[in-house]
């Protein structure tokens, strides 16, 4: 009995030899004393997770002596101590107030009718808040500035997607310029995927490079493989994969397991005759793709 005892008069003994004393509390207005001094004192404080009488009577303790140091490091030690006094309650470093419970500004400018609009989608809120109706967008696409003007259609992509999709496509074909057509691309392959075969043309929209590129890759990845659009892309590709090797070609020739079956192999056979170094594998790989129909 006395054996299985002799650990817990042990640990008692420890538990209380490590009570800070009045001495390290002094140590705290001494430098070379202070470091070790406030590690004990810290160790103490950490052993009070809940409420107590003991904790109450340590952490009072801890304020007096607070009180009655003058030495400024010592004192801001002992403020970090009282931080585990679990009497207190926990401050927030922020304001509690959450931020979509502030008042929404309201917007003059398209710009900053925009950026509410944005905040509110953003937050789920009710379409009855909205700053801007679908057609006060589908206005604003018009914008003489690119980046409102696409603002305007990434926000009407997520109002209304029946309005957005033929705008983008029309948009597409506008542009030449490749950053800008790729982020109308992004748009567009955003939509889903019924609407965006739905809306797409069977030729290239526009007449630069990239408007054309990005019509092959849209190609590539959203149109069906059945219905009647798809004789007409196909007319329209097939075209497009002669030449010399740039974004063009390797993406038309990226988009013709998509469009052509088994029974196209002729005609693409034929197109693949003559290309680069740098088109030929991309070519082989989409003969060799080729779906049985």
């Amino acid at each position: 009995m006395l054996y299985r005892c002799l650990p817990l008069f042990l640990f008692a003994g420890l538990f209380a030899a490590d009570v800070p004393t009045d001495a390290a509390f002094a140590d705290l207005a001494v430098p070379e004393k202070r470091l070790a001094a406030q590690q004990a004192i810290l160790d103490h404080s950490r052993g009070f997770t809940n409420a107590s009488p003991e904790a109450k009577a340590w952490f009072e303790r801890v304020r007096t002596a607070a009180k009655t140091l003058e030495n400024p490091e010592g004192q801001a030690a002992l403020q970090q101590v009282l931080m585990f006094d679990p009497s207190m309650k926990p401050r927030l470093p922020l304001n509690p107030k959450q931020p979509n419970n502030y008042e929404d500004p309201e917007g003059t400018t398209p710009e900053t009718k925009l950026a509410h609009l944005e905040r509110l989608l953003d937050q789920r809120r009710s379409a009855k808040e909205y700053p801007l109706t679908v057609e006060e967008l589908v206005a604003l696409t018009k914008h003489v500035d690119f980046a409102t003007a696409q603002r305007a259609n990434r926000l009407l992509r997520r109002v209304s997607v029946s309005a957005a999709a033929p705008i983008l496509w029309e948009r597409l074909g506008k542009l030449s310029q490749r950053s800008q057509v790729q982020e109308v691309e992004d748009e567009i392959l955003r939509l889903p995927a019924s609407m965006a075969a739905k809306h797409l043309p069977t030729a290239p929209a526009g007449a630069s490079l990239a408007s054309k590129a990005a019509w092959a890759r849209i190609v590539a990845d959203r149109v069906n493989r059945v219905g009647k659009s798809r004789i007409a892309i196909k007319a329209s590709l097939l075209p497009l994969l002669k030449g010399p090797a740039n974004e063009l070609t390797e993406a038309a020739w990226a988009a013709v397991p998509r469009v052509f079956v088994e029974a196209d192999r002729a005609a693409l056979t034929e197109a693949a005759q003559g290309l680069s170094e740098r088109l030929a594998p991309k070519a082989k790989a989409a003969l060799d793709a080729l779906p049985a129909k």
